[in-house]
């Protein structure tokens, strides 16, 4: 019998909040207060981090195959479990080899359900349901940022083990909903897949290629844009903290302006408008300085961090047949992660040297918006049957 749409969407959205908004995001949010009391120094901070990058490329790059071996249902229900435990085991002074090691779990983890969340739901949705679906499953990530940057500064008077003990009692909510009835995935017999098209092999290579751009283009904001307010533009910590709540309001927009993009344009020139939205507003502020321009710039990003993926996945899903997404929307991730990784370190060597605080957002909008150009030329050449259809 067919789960409900409505419950099998919620138990989505909720898989993506565990492993997502808060297995990655929220550790940007405690991160102040781990410095602060002491409890790790700036350099182990930034090691625990890593960890959790190391974590989410190798379970982007495992995710379909541990699907295959173990099921997908009880993956996602164990790694939703393994995110909140992550917060709860790390509420009290430990060495940094123990924060790691729960960060690196929360990054694999995260990245199983990431893979494999959309995957079994869009494959157990009515066809006319899976457009608007593969974008909302997203909203998951922009709850969690927007909890995640509300709840850590206000919780931080009551102490690091508290807010850290907060947000895993939070994070068992998602699995209180992830933990009912998944349905199956159909068996279906071996044999393995029919060869994609040629044209649409060449689209899925141009959007992993677009993707990983976007990966490199996301650093910037996600990583460094709070203190390059309050240390590069003046901005006081509280107004550098609002330009924060703003990208997580944005960030919980994001899947319903994609959504409803995606059912007027579709999704190949979706995806292309993301990412060009993307890159201009990466370079928004600094072509014209203003708070508004900056506000805006944060709003924009912020709603592009879920709509990049939802828009990916859901291009993905446009060119794959059913049996083929999981390995290949897997892939997308796992290049993603591999890029983001090494933006990350690259931009971070930059951002220290003089000058390099501007010049990683330049270089992180230029590469959206390189994208941006890609897809436009393979729009443009693409044949009316560039699509494959699944049904």
């Amino acid at each position: 019998m067919r789960t409900p749409a409505t419950r099998l969407l919620l138990m989505g959205i909720a898989a993506t909040l565990a492993g997502i908004g808060l297995g990655r995001f929220a550790y940007a949010a405690l991160l102040p207060g781990l410095i602060e009391s002491g409890w790790l120094s700036e350099s182990q901070a930034s090691f625990a981090g890593a960890a959790n990058l190391l974590g989410y490329l190798l379970g982007a790059v495992c995710a379909s195959r541990v699907g295959q071996r173990w099921g997908a249902s009880r993956v996602i229900r164990l790694s939703t479990l393994l995110v909140a435990i992550s917060f709860l085991a790390s509420s009290w002074a430990a060495p940094v080899w123990w924060f790691s090691l729960w960060r690196l779990v929360a990054g694999v983890t995260g990245a199983f359900l990431m893979v494999l969340t959309p995957s079994l739901v869009l494959h157990n949705l009515p066809v006319e349901k899976r457009k608007q679906a593969g974008s909302l499953i997203f909203t998951g990530v922009g709850i969690g940022v927007l909890l995640s940057a509300t709840l850590a500064p206000a919780l931080l008077h009551a102490g690091t083990g508290a807010t850290w003990l907060a947000i895993g009692l939070v994070a068992l909510i998602p699995v209180v909903l992830v933990w009912q009835h998944w349905p199956a995935p159909d068996h279906r017999p071996a044999g393995g897949h029919p060869p994609m098209p040629a044209h649409a092999s060449r689209a899925l290579l141009l959007v992993y290629l677009c993707y990983a751009l976007d990966a490199g283009g996301f650093v910037p904001h996600t990583v460094f844009w709070v203190d390059f307010l309050e240390h590069h533009r003046g901005f006081s910590h509280w107004q550098a903290g609002m330009q924060w709540g703003l990208f997580a309001v944005g960030a919980l927009c994001g899947p319903f302006l994609i959504a409803a993009m995606a059912r007027l344009l579709g999704w190949q020139w979706t995806f292309f408008t993301a990412l060009g939205t993307k890159g201009t507003a990466i370079l928004l502020p600094f072509a014209l300085p203003g708070l508004i321009s900056t506000s805006l710039s944060s709003f924009l990003v912020g709603a592009l961090i879920p709509g990049m993926v939802a828009s990916t996945a859901g291009r993905v899903s446009e060119l794959v047949s059913t049996e083929r997404y999981p390995q290949s929307w897997g892939r997308a991730t796992a290049i993603f992660a591999l890029m983001q990784a090494i933006s990350a370190y690259v931009m971070a060597a930059l951002y220290s040297r003089p000058g390099g605080d501007l010049l990683i957002f330049w270089l992180g909008g230029s590469l959206l918006l390189l994208a941006a150009l890609i897809q436009l030329g393979a729009g443009l050449m693409a044949s009316p049957r560039s699509v494959q259809h699944r049904h």
